[in-house]
């Protein structure tokens, strides 16, 4: 299937959320993510499907000083 990753055609085998962090090799801790403007709470990253065309973005947080 094919999504819109941080506002990039991305092609993705499609899963929930949690199979395209791995998939991209991020890490769960530090991260949120949002589908189609809507923040994703990470309690249900597992169960949550991506469908094609989704507008998925991915924060990091970033520590600085």
């Amino acid at each position: 299937m094919n999504i819109i990753l941080n506002d990039e055609a991305f092609h993705f085998a499609g899963g929930t959320l949690l199979d395209l962090l791995a998939v991209l090799g991020k890490p769960i801790e530090g991260v949120a993510i949002a589908i189609n403007q809507s923040i994703v709470p990470k309690s249900i990253w597992a169960e949550t499907l991506l469908e094609t065309d989704a507008q998925v973005f991915i924060f990091e947080s970033i520590a600085g000083g």
